[in-house]
């Protein structure tokens, strides 16, 4: 590969996972913090890079990729090696990683998160629908209440005392439904709060808040 990592995406909750990511995995990058719904998505010259028109999307030289679970994991497993993170050493473990990604990514992400993201706190644009909002919280509270007391054994992360991708995408996810007004439960509050302390976490964050990156 030639080049550097280029990070495109910011304020995007989704793109703050991929900043933590870089931070965690201590990575030099640049950012380009163009934002949602603002018109830069649409230009000619992003969507040379991502014909989805979304962010984020990183440049890692001369490989570009999309879609943030992808990133982050891509990142950990191809930058991972050598650093102080979780790596999957076993087919299980890749499994048990995977497993909790998906459950993130699917059950909550995008099954019930995104639908009460767009018809609750942005129905200005996308349209209010308060029997599917209600809906979507009942189902999403109940998928962490089933999770929960798994993520009540982890010690402190889901694979023990070094931060793996999952724990990156569960947590935020997390951090998404609290922030939508979806409870959470004690297991799961003291897993999200112990991953958002992480260093790593808050100079994403702010980074991910920097338009001036």
């Amino acid at each position: 590969m030639t080049g550097g990592i280029i990070l495109w995406g910011a304020i995007s909750l989704r793109a703050l996972r991929v900043h933590w990511a870089l931070q965690e995995l201590g990575l030099p990058y640049a950012c380009r913090p163009i934002q949602s719904r603002s018109g830069e998505t649409l230009t000619a010259e992003f969507t040379r890079r991502n014909p989805k028109q979304k962010i984020p999307c990183l440049q890692d030289g001369d490989f570009t990729l999309t879609e943030s679970p992808a990133i982050v994991n891509y990142l950990f497993n191809a930058h991972g090696a050598g650093t102080d993170v979780f790596l999957p050493g076993t087919a299980e473990e890749q499994a048990r990683s995977d497993e909790w990604s998906y459950f993130a990514m699917m059950e909550l992400d995008a099954h019930c998160l995104y639908l009460i993201r767009r018809h609750k706190f942005l129905s200005e644009i996308y349209g209010e629908a308060p029997v599917a909002v209600a809906s979507a919280a009942e189902y999403c509270r109940k998928q962490i209440d089933a999770v929960a007391p798994a993520v009540a054994l982890a010690d402190p992360y889901l694979f023990g005392d070094r931060i793996g991708a999952a724990d990156i995408l569960l947590s935020s996810t997390f951090a998404f439904a609290q922030r939508y007004e979806v409870a959470l439960p004690e297991p799961c509050q003291a897993y999200m709060e112990r991953a958002l302390a992480r260093p790593a976490y808050q100079a994403a964050k702010a980074r991910n808040e920097d338009l001036n990156a």
